[in-house]
């Protein structure tokens, strides 16, 4: 690490936030390329994981001396898989909105940045923090829905579709609607659909977890609203009923017997499924 990074971690660390801000202005100041003193030394830090604070104040430190400098500047051209590797891997996501206007990175850049990065969504490691990235930039809806939503779905993902949703209604809402269309004819559609609308041919999926998947998010986002989703009504009920009937009448199970007046009463609460069940 540079002397001038190792003063400043000691600084921001040790010292007051106000002496770490003057020591990085007046490296700036002298910096006859500060562009690429600031692009060198965020490099050198994200080496270390230990260094994501130093980042985070490096990041603000350089945009509160941008906007109060009266040099002339001018942002150069840099190594593009660089500052995309950067940002992938080790910028802070709370920093990124300023990494952006610093460099001037305008949106279609970052879509199209972030659509090829599209391939890492199975890699574990990777697809939280690119979610992350399109959450931050609130770009969910850039997508289709073969390219981000539905390969989640349809691998069950469901800690990365909530990450996806950000507890906005707009894309909760956005995915129920999705889902409602998947189940068309009690889900008999789907892979017509997922072929024809959304050329994702050939899927592979557990249809008993995909179900479980869809109904979970019924339960937290449909609100029984069955006139406006009808199929995921008639999913849930008939996940339902199946239930019942397992538990009744799985006798090789002592924890799944059901006494009659249970029985009764389960079904009684049942009594609405939709009639179109019977054909399924």
């Amino acid at each position: 690490m540079s002397s001038f990074l190792s003063s400043l971690a000691e600084k921001y660390h040790f010292d007051t936030e106000d002496q770490a801000i003057t020591l990085a202005f007046n490296y700036f100041n002298r910096s006859s390329k500060p562009f690429d003193d600031f692009i060198e030394n965020l490099l050198q830090l994200s080496e270390s994981d230990d260094n994501t604070n130093v980042i985070n104040f490096l990041i603000q430190s350089f945009i509160q001396w941008k906007n109060q400098s009266n040099k002339p500047l001018l942002i150069p051209k840099f190594d593009e898989k660089k500052i995309n590797n950067f940002i992938l891997q080790t910028l802070p996501i709370e920093s990124l909105n300023n990494f952006i206007e610093i460099f001037q990175i305008s949106k279609e850049y970052l879509i199209h940045f972030l659509k090829s990065s599209l391939i890492f969504l199975t890699n574990s490691n990777i697809s939280k923090r690119l979610l992350n990235l399109i959450v931050k930039l609130d770009y969910q809806l850039e997508f289709q829905p073969n390219e981000i939503l539905l390969p989640l779905i349809l691998n069950s993902k469901d800690y990365l579709i909530d990450i996806y949703l950000n507890k906005n209604s707009q894309y909760e809402e956005y995915l129920i609607h999705l889902l409602n269309h998947l189940y068309e004819k009690n889900g008999k559609k789907l892979r017509e659909i997922l072929a024809e609308e959304y050329n994702i041919k050939n899927a592979t999926f557990n249809k008993k977890t995909l179900s479980k998947l869809v109904v979970r998010y019924w339960n937290l986002y449909g609100n029984d609203q069955n006139d406006k989703y009808p199929n995921l009504a008639i999913l849930q009920n008939k996940r339902t009923l199946d239930y019942l009937i397992n538990v009744k009448y799985n006798g090789n199970n002592d924890e799944k017997t059901m006494s009659e007046e249970c029985w009764d009463e389960s079904v009684a609460v049942n009594k609405k499924i939709n009639m179109s069940l019977v054909f399924c």
